[in-house]
């Protein structure tokens, strides 16, 4: 059973890779015209598992093709959650959707029974990036990711024409 039946997703918002160069696979995804890229490099706010806190150090690159968000994850330093992919292979890593209230959804979530894989928060320049990975790869096949973005204390809508502007301002 699908314990996911009972939830309804937004459309999907970004497709979350895992990678051991991402500048070397941004590179190759150029050639299929997805840009402009936003990179991201440094240690998440704070990031819990659920073996307690963990302190990997990250290089994130993001960019668009059509509405999706494509984003890959290397792993710089420490360990978490994404080396236990990338021990295996790299690759597809999760499927996100942009929320609005992402205390709700992970409410939902645990009340039809999926737990929280990883929890996290970026911050970068006045922008702040809260994210839930859910254990959904037993029942869907693959791990959903929520992400809820703010500008200051303002929700922000992350979608192709934010992620464009930020590129120029160079956030």
């Amino acid at each position: 059973m699908n314990r996911l039946e009972g939830i309804k997703l937004p459309g999907l918002g970004q497709i979350g890779m895992v990678v051991y160069n991402a500048e070397k696979t941004m590179e190759q995804l150029k050639t299929m015209g997805i840009g402009p890229w936003m990179l991201w490099e440094g240690t998440p706010e704070f990031t819990i598992e659920k073996t307690g806190p963990v302190n990997a150090s990250l290089k994130i690159l993001m960019a668009y093709s059509g509405s999706v968000q494509i984003e890959l994850i290397e792993v710089t330093s420490g360990r978490s959650y994404y080396n236990d992919t990338l021990d295996k292979r790299e690759g597809l890593h999760h499927l996100g959707y942009m929320v609005n209230n992402l205390e709700k959804r992970i409410e939902e979530c645990k009340a039809a029974g999926i737990e929280v894989l990883q929890r996290g928060q970026i911050k970068s320049k006045g922008f702040t990036v809260d994210y839930a990975y859910m254990d959904t790869q037993s029942s869907c096949g693959v791990v959903i990711e929520f992400i809820q973005s703010k500008l200051g204390p303002l929700p922000l809508k992350m979608n192709r024409f934010t992620h464009t502007l930020a590129c120029k301002l160079g956030i």
